[in-house]
């Protein structure tokens, strides 16, 4: 059958319209950017594990290195100092996660570039030298941070922008842990201000596109691929797993928050480092499990092998259960002081660190009380999945996570409870999750409403009233009452030759004396006028002018450039634009 040219036309049209225009280009771009995610985090493990292969041989050159190796985090340290301040050219380096969110919060979906490589470089050599860090929330901010510059190169709208930031950050998880659904729940639960369904499509993709991508690169050992079975009959002690993990997850939020206070009042990032590496040396040289990511202890615990956990001052099987709560109870606070002091990481494998180490311990106290039949890999992944659903405020990334990583989802019911039963005591002991403590510790909103942030988005300039009726000061009021009765305006300024205002008057004000006639010629313009506060600025937001108008409860404004009265703004022109943005707002997707 042969085509007319009319049809190859009309098929050409709906081919690019349809399928490459619009939602269509949205959609592989999402694609696009998970690849070139993916990518950044397979080049980022590699570089890690390159500096962790280094350290391992280091150690085994001689007994006197056992000196040596816990000072290797210092220059970790020292080069992510020096590759900020030198390279980077950069006062502020942020390596949390806060700065993704508030920029979604806010709107904007904006990520400096330098973000998209950087971490790459700093987070691998941190890490790898044995920082106590994870790699985890580098890679989900690398992700972002590409997401978010691919829309602004194509000047893409805000909710493109922010929708592409997101897909990048769930490829980040979904590469590191090769967890697809992990990862696009870790984007709608914590970087997306709210969950749009029909967002869910690009984020599955990009995560999908990632974890596919990652799994033929890296050919490196996993996480954890451990199978467990749970019995019915040990639901009481999930729930305890439950209640004790919303207590340690708080416990990291205020110890993480607590440690970058203090160590905020030093200004010098270089006696920071200084301090920092000094304190993290003896607390690696006493318990160096604390040193890295730690999932090789993860796995030993998981696997039996406890033997390779005791080691340091605590180096006998008899003290497993005096180290274990030193460990999770002591790694947020060498994690904080490693990210304070000048290196790279995140909070997100620390969690998994302190869960699994907490999981154990209630194994093992449970088992010497004498209880029958529990089984160390459901403790360990429970553990992990309720620590990480705590700290995170996010129960459907914990549950699903630890479900992937463990090659199946026979322990989803127990996940469900302890993530559940965690989120709700972490949140009711901390009211935000250790990112947006951290916003707030640094003075911002980490939950603008949606209205504030359509508020901010305009300027007072933009709706103001500029065709407004204005009286001169030696205005008599039989003059001002001819003019009230012509015109339609219930605040009259008053303004000088030059434009400058000199006050309002109201006309309830005028409206008193419309039946004493004697004294129309007798008052002026100045004798009614009121002081002119509060005067908005055109280049204030709409934001700024309602805050005014509910703290004075007033209906008009005065806004004015230089002293000169440019406009009057009235609160029903601001109601009236916010209904206009609300019903025209966009979904992300």
């Amino acid at each position: 059958m042969v085509l007319s040219d009319g049809k190859i036309r009309l098929f050409n049209r709906i081919f690019q319209h349809r399928i490459f225009g619009g939602k269509g280009k949205l959609f592989a771009l999402s694609v696009l950017v998970g690849v070139i995610t993916t990518f950044a985090v397979v080049a980022l493990k590699m570089l890690a594990q390159f500096f962790h292969r280094q350290t391992a041989e280091l150690a085994q050159i001689a007994p006197w290195m056992q000196w040596v190796v816990p000072a290797f985090p210092a220059v970790g340290i020292l080069f992510c100092i020096v590759f900020v301040r030198y390279i980077l050219r950069r006062d502020k380096y942020v390596k949390s996660l806060d700065m993704v969110i508030q920029s979604t919060t806010e709107g904007h979906g904006k990520i400096p570039f330098h973000h998209s490589f950087a971490h790459i470089i700093t987070s691998g050599v941190a890490v790898g030298l044995g920082g106590s860090a994870g790699l985890e929330a580098p890679s989900a901010l690398t992700g972002s941070a590409i997401g978010s510059n691919i829309a602004r190169w194509l000047k893409l709208s805000r909710e493109s922008c922010v929708l592409l930031l997101a897909c990048g950050g769930s490829a980040g998880i979904a590469a590191v842990f090769n967890s697809p659904i992990a990862g696009t729940l870790f984007a709608c639960e914590i970087l997306l201000p709210s969950m749009s369904l029909p967002a869910l499509a690009p984020l599955l993709m990009s995560s999908a596109a990632a974890t596919l991508l990652a799994g033929w690169l890296y050919t490196g050992p996993q996480f954890l691929q451990t199978a467990v079975q749970w019995k019915m009959v040990n639901v009481p002690y999930y729930v305890l797993v439950g209640l004790i993990a919303g207590l340690v997850s708080a416990y990291i939020i205020k110890i993480t928050i607590l440690v970058a206070r203090h160590m905020h009042k030093l200004r010098s990032v270089w006696i920071r480092g200084l301090v920092g590496s000094v304190i993290l040396y003896l607390f690696f040289l006493l318990f160096p499990q604390l040193m890295g990511e730690g999932y090789q202890y993860i796995a030993a615990l998981a696997y039996g092998e406890t033997g390779r956990v005791t080691a340091g001052i605590l180096n006998h099987p008899s003290m497993l259960l005096v180290l274990l709560p030193l460990l999770f109870l002591l790694k947020p606070l060498v994690s904080g002081l490693t990210l304070e002091s000048g290196g790279d990481g995140g909070i997100f494998g620390p969690s998994l660190f302190c869960g699994a180490m907490m999981g154990y311990f209630l194994y093992k106290v449970l088992t010497l009380c004498g209880i029958p039949g529990l089984t160390p890999g459901v403790f360990i992944c429970t553990g992990m999945g309720g620590i990480l659903a705590g700290v995170m405020h996010a129960p459907l990334t914990g549950i699903f996570l630890i479900a992937e990583l463990t090659g199946g989802f026979q322990l989803l019911l127990p996940l469900m409870i302890v993530s559940g039963l965690s989120c709700f005591v972490s949140k009711n002991l901390v009211r935000y999750n250790v990112y947006k403590s951290m916003i707030v510790e640094k003075g911002g909103n980490p939950e603008p409403t949606e209205a504030s942030l359509i508020l901010e988005q305009i300027q007072v300039h933009q709706i103001m009233q500029t065709d407004m009726v204005t009286f001169r000061q030696n205005q008599r009021l039989g003059e001002l009452m001819k003019i009230m009765l012509e015109v339609k305006q219930s605040i009259y300024p008053v303004v000088e030759e030059d434009g400058t205002l000199s006050g309002i008057i109201r006309e309830e004000d005028m409206r008193r004396f419309v039946y004493k006639e004697t004294i129309h010629n007798l008052v002026l313009a100045c004798d009614l006028m009121l002081p002119p506060e509060p005067i908005l600025h055109s280049d204030d937001t709409l934001k700024d002018a309602a805050l005014f108008f509910d703290r004075i409860r007033c209906w008009h404004l005065p806004v004015c450039d230089n002293g000169r009265l440019v406009g009057m703004l009235s609160k029903a022109d601001v109601l009236d634009c916010f209904k206009e943005k609300i019903s025209s707002k966009p979904e992300l997707f």
